[in-house]
């Protein structure tokens, strides 16, 4: 089958830090940050913190202000003006008033703002040209073209946007009513390039070409309104804004987030600053958030993920687990507890590790593989009944051993300091089959072929001999792992899962039929094929509903994996791949890299690859889930479909990875916002949207995402040749 190949290359990949209190930062009041070089100055009341290397440092100096202006860093004290050079303060000029701001025009000449007069700069002495209005907070100059007649404007919190005009210079006011300017709140200036006047106001964001024209706020296709607090624009032409909701950016025509929560320790943002390697200090009431960035590629990410999943998501035999964290955003103060899934996300990650160890032929890639095919193998053993599998683990030394449902919980008869939960479900068999298949196809030698082969044949044999179901050690059927043709074909109340269920068992034949060669388990595919009409069931598999349901997407792209890889008759094929091309054109909007590659995987159809690369590219690198704040963002859209279900609206197009809530491929992709109540006033039956089965609680930073959502797609579309970076 032949692919296209997407070379994505590099791509620049963001990161963060949060600095706080325990950095001696006095949170309530930052005066000031700015950046000389790529270190970072704080001025608050008491002293000047310099930041470098992950170190704070105090300096004694009593800055109020700092201005970061073409390659120098200037800084207010008291009533002077100083420059700051490696930690210390060389004094300027001094006025009669504290220094509050500094103009550098496109002609380089020099202003600057008192509390109460304007001055310009004559080979270094200060000469003020005129008062101020009150409350006047910042400055923007063009140039010096003449003694009068200047093109400079303040910014006043009273008297709002003013420029300075005349041989007898005054002030002339731009009010709301007669010009386009948006409040007579100003917060922030700047001049860009071109000599165009940007106005930052409690009410949202202007462009003025300094005669009769605006492009305000409602221009911008996606600039939220509210308050810019402030702004940096970069020798580049890059633009940075500090808003009430996040950070903004404006790079390359691209507007982009950066928001509470993945970004951000609050949604306000008061001051910004950005160093020369584009690295942005963003001060909120909270903490200063360091967003920093670097060029990768995709497979520098994944060996990241892959040391990251090592590091941090491995547990006990080597099941993959989401990790809890006991402090906001700290990784190292996490642990791993089971989950209801073990078996079923480590799966996946082996599934990750085989396709990396064939693509790279790297030892460490196969071990992991390994690890986790025992650990597997182990949850069917450990159960004492013959083909029944348990969904997870628990030894005495780990957190809540001995609690949890009691019915379900066991402990193992030969070893009293561990314990095994049942009720198994049909998405626990899913990740087994999928990935003994290709661990037996890809890294196995003869002995472990041999035993995956007995495991495989004996938890079919159960399913088939107990009517197609998981029968649990007291002999009832379990919950969800239901496959029996009556009850799907003919019990309304299994209708939703008739074609996920249906695609699930032949799958599970098939890939019995590849690893042991034994023709019965072909004749039981075949047999409910003709006469159940399993086939047909997969024709249009995954029922339509209005993008709410999403348990049994990630199990229906798993399972038709293996259903199309081992199947060896041509029209079946044809068959299962209606129900395919029918799932992924009704999920294709999410931008799923799983699924995406899955699909390019397995037809030679669009896949959107360069999607599902742009996605792998836009996941954040620490895998937390986080709060998430949209819902200001003008670029939503909602979406009404669900009304006519009863449920509330949600996001029509889901956003960017990196401003989603991190849920796994069988989470709710469309949720706008979650866990930012506490500083966002959110109606909740419309804006704070969950999923269904599961939910996205637990978007508070105190939890972490398994990192096969990034590792199995890469590998996978690596080996089917559809990534080749």
């Amino acid at each position: 089958m032949r692919k296209n190949t997407l070379n994505f290359g590099e791509f620049k990949q963001y990161d963060k830090k949060f600095l706080t209190a325990d950095c001696g930062i006095d949170l309530e009041n930052v005066a000031s940050v700015a950046f000389d070089g790529e270190t970072l100055y704080i001025a608050q009341p008491d002293c000047l913190i310099e930041y470098a290397d992950g170190k704070a440092k105090k300096l004694a100096i009593k800055a109020s202000k700092l201005f970061s202006r073409n390659g120098k860093l200037y800084a207010a004290i008291g009533n002077s003006l100083a420059e700051i050079k490696k930690g210390k303060a060389k004094k300027i000029a001094d006025f009669n008033a504290p220094v509050i701001d500094i103009s550098v025009a496109l002609d380089n000449s020099l202003w600057l703002i008192t509390k109460k007069d304007l001055y310009l700069s004559d080979n270094g002495e200060f000469n003020q040209i005129v008062n101020l209005p009150d409350e006047t907070v910042c400055l923007a100059a063009l140039d010096n073209k003449s003694k009068y007649g200047e093109t400079v404007y303040v910014g006043s919190k009273v008297e709002g946007l003013l420029s300075m005009k005349g041989k007898r210079r005054h002030w002339a006011e731009l009010v709301p009513d007669v010009t386009g300017v948006l409040s007579q709140k100003i917060n922030c200036l700047a001049i860009d390039g071109l000599g165009h006047l940007w106005v930052g106001s409690n009410e949202g964001l202007n462009i003025y070409d300094g005669k009769n024209y605006w492009f305000n706020g409602n221009d911008f296709y996606s600039v939220p309104d509210g308050s810019f607090n402030d702004m940096f624009f970069a020798a580049d032409g890059k633009k940075y804004f500090a808003t009430n909701t996040g950070v903004i950016t404006l790079i390359e025509g691209k507007i982009s987030y950066f928001s509470y929560g993945v970004w951000l320790m609050h949604p306000t943002v008061t001051k910004i600053t950005v160093s020369d390697s584009g690295t942005i200090a963003a001060v909120t009431p909270e903490g200063i958030s360091l967003i920093t960035s670097k060029y990768m590629t995709l497979e520098e990410k994944a060996n990241h993920f892959d040391a990251y999943a090592e590091k941090y998501f491995t547990r006990n035999e080597g099941y993959q687990v989401d990790r809890k964290l006991r402090k906001y955003g700290d990784m190292d103060s996490g642990w791993l507890p089971n989950s209801d899934n073990d078996g079923l996300f480590t799966g996946l990650y082996c599934v990750s590790q085989c396709f990396r160890y064939k693509v790279t032929g790297d030892e460490k890639a196969k071990a992991n593989a390994k690890r986790a095919v025992e650990a597997m193998i182990k949850l069917t053993e450990i159960t004492g009944r013959a083909g029944f599998t348990a969904r997870a683990t628990r030894h005495s030394y780990e957190e809540n051993f001995g609690t949890g449902n009691r019915e379900e919980w066991h402990i193992c008869e030969d070893n009293p300091d561990m314990e095994w939960l049942g009720e198994t479900s049909s998405d626990e068999m899913t990740g087994h089959y999928f990935a003994y298949g290709v661990y037996y196809d890809l890294v196995a030698d003869k002995k472990e072929k041999k035993k995956i082969a007995q495991v495989v044949k004996t938890i079919t044999d159960h399913i088939i001999e107990n009517n197609f179901h998981l029968t649990d050690v007291d002999g009832v059927p379990t919950t969800w792992a239901n496959w029996e043709p009556d009850l799907l074909n003919n019990d309304d109340r299994w209708f939703y899962e008739r074609g996920t269920n249906s695609l699930e068992i032949l799958s599970f034949l098939k890939t019995t039929y590849h690893v042991t060669g034994e023709e019965k388990y072909n004749d039981v595919y075949k047999m409910l094929i003709k006469k159940h009409h399993y086939a047909m069931n997969c024709m249009q598999y995954k029922f339509e509903d209005a993008h709410l349901a999403h348990i049994d997407d990630q199990l229906d792209f798993i399972n038709i994996y293996p259903l199309i890889t081992y199947t060896d008759s041509e029209a079946e094929k044809e068959i299962f791949k209606m129900g395919l091309t029918h799932h992924w054109e009704y999920e294709r909007i999410e931008r799923s890299p799983m699924f995406n590659v899955v699909y390019g995987s397995l037809t030679n159809n669009c896949c959107d690859i360069e999607n599902a690369a742009k996605s792998l590219s836009e996941m954040t690198l620490d895998l937390i889930r986080w709060p998430v704040y949209n819902s200001h963002r003008k670029d939503i859209v909602w979406d009404t479909e669900q009304d006519g279900m009863g449920v509330p609206a949600q996001l029509k197009y889901p956003l960017e990875y990196s401003a989603r809530v991190l849920v796994n491929y069988d989470g709710n992709q469309f949720v706008c916002d979650s866990g930012a109540e506490r500083f966002v006033e959110i109606n909740t039956k419309v804006v704070n949207r969950t999923s269904t089965l599961p939910g996205t609680a637990g978007a508070n930073g105190l939890r972490a995402q398994m990192p096969y959502n990034y590792l199995l797609p890469y590998w996978m579309g690596r080996y089917h040749g559809l990534l080749g970076d």
